[in-house]
């Protein structure tokens, strides 16, 4: 049982970034609520922000595009907005997405940290 603690999920991506649609699934044994997205690089994009998708069985949770996780050029993280899609049951899975990763130089050294409550 999840009890009350909240969970950290951690999609963990060394190096310079590429476009790319995420791989690694992450599946969950019992329902949770998404609670905060957040991203941090090692190194800032320059020229252009990086934009990432968080997906849940293969559909974005950012339905709304404009809160996708973006890192502005220059910075190294971002407190994402809540997605609109926040809602995780037992079997299910998540995926992170990287759709731009700056323009003249591209951030590196990914961590987008998911942080979950066990729903009620």
């Amino acid at each position: 049982m999840a009890g009350n603690i909240a969970r950290h999920l951690d999609f963990s991506l060394p190096g310079a970034l590429t476009v790319q649609d995420g791989t690694i699934r992450s599946y969950f044994g019992e329902a949770w609520s998404i609670i905060a997205v957040r991203a941090s690089v090692g190194t800032a994009p320059v020229g252009a922000s990086i934009i990432l998708d968080v997906w849940k069985n293969g559909a974005t949770i950012y339905t709304t595009a404009a809160n996708k996780p973006t890192i502005a050029a220059g910075a190294n993280t971002v407190d994402a907005a809540l997605p609109d899609v926040t809602s995780i049951a037992a079997g299910d899975y998540l995926t992170v997405n990287i759709d731009q990763v700056g323009s003249t130089t591209a951030g590196s050294d990914l961590v987008v940290e998911i942080v979950l409550a066990p729903a009620v």
